[in-house]
């Protein structure tokens, strides 16, 4: 079974097959699968589709605190495009941000601008919204996980402008700010450990093709010992935790893994070979192919 085979290969344990985890939301490509229309049955033709391509794991990220709701109430401009290359599963796109200071960034305060949840209320809240997934994918292994492990709260709140000159501007104050939100996604994965997920992804875009966006040793110093606070918190209830980032995480791939991953999700922009050949016996590797080339071919 896919489930019994994604449990498999993420203990690093032997299987019969190479495990596979696909982000599905092509519209035309779920409804030729699943023989389903995606627009009445949308988790059923997902559901199908995952099936019949014999898939072990879904991507699976939640997060019932968003900082959107903060930027549409100060007028921040977001879009769902016409030319979306998922119609029954569109993107919104975070288009403009009415940010006019970088007071408007630091003097945020999570705590005092959103409603918080309790530690109960959120361990029932993420123990309801995964096992009702888990119900709907009954042949995968669906993980917990936040798209927000800390760095991205503020990307996703101020913009990556924004945040970068926050941080070289006002380094002390900008700890605070980060330290903040750190507390948040403290509680949150405080209250993902007491609920039956098998794995977690954690999400937090920190570099671009070209690398990190911050300085090894800042993010030593500011980014990765909340990493290790967050992960451990999971891992202390035997909880494996899949490090995922866009751009080439290649240079700090063993800050993450000294962080506590248990393994990493990577874009093709990464060393995949590097990688590989230092922690393929001893972590997950998650994607690093370019399928271009299983597209066209060799170059």
């Amino acid at each position: 079974m896919c489930y019994e085979c994604a449990i498999s290969t993420l203990y690093l344990e032997e299987s019969d097959k190479v495990a596979q985890v696909e982000f599905i939301q092509h519209t035309d490509f779920v409804a030729k699968v699943s023989g389903l229309d995606p627009f009445k049955h949308s988790e059923e033709a997902l559901s199908k589709t995952y099936d019949r391509l014999d898939l072990d794991m879904i991507w699976f990220t939640y997060d019932p605190l968003h900082p959107w709701s903060s930027a549409k109430s100060r007028g921040d401009s977001f879009v769902v495009r016409a030319d979306s290359w998922s119609k029954a599963f569109p993107t919104t796109w975070h288009e403009t941000f009415k940010v006019e200071t970088l007071d408007d960034v630091l003097d945020f305060n999570p705590f005092e601008a959103w409603e918080i949840p309790s530690l109960d209320e959120l361990i029932e809240h993420f123990q309801k919204t995964h096992s009702r997934v888990q119900s709907v994918y009954k042949s995968q292994l669906v993980p917990g996980g936040t798209y927000l492990t800390c760095f991205m709260w503020l990307i996703m709140l101020f913009g990556l402008r924004w945040t970068i000159k926050a941080a070289y501007y006002e380094p002390k104050r900008f700890k605070k700010l980060l330290d903040r939100f750190g507390e948040l996604s403290l509680l949150q994965a405080k209250a993902w450990a007491q609920t039956d997920v098998k794995a977690f992804i954690s999400h937090d875009d920190i570099c671009g093709t070209q690398g990190p966006f911050f300085p090894h040793e800042w993010m030593r110093k500011h980014l990765f010992p909340w990493y290790k606070r967050l992960w451990s918190e999971l891992k202390s209830k035997d909880i494996i935790v899949l490090f995922c980032t866009d751009g080439d995480m290649t240079s700090i791939v063993d800050d993450i893994a000294e962080a506590g991953a248990d393994g990493f999700i990577i874009e093709e922009c990464c060393d995949l070979k590097r990688i590989a050949e230092k922690y393929g016996n001893d972590k997950v590797i998650i994607g690093g192919v370019d399928i271009s080339i299983l597209t066209y071919g060799t170059v």
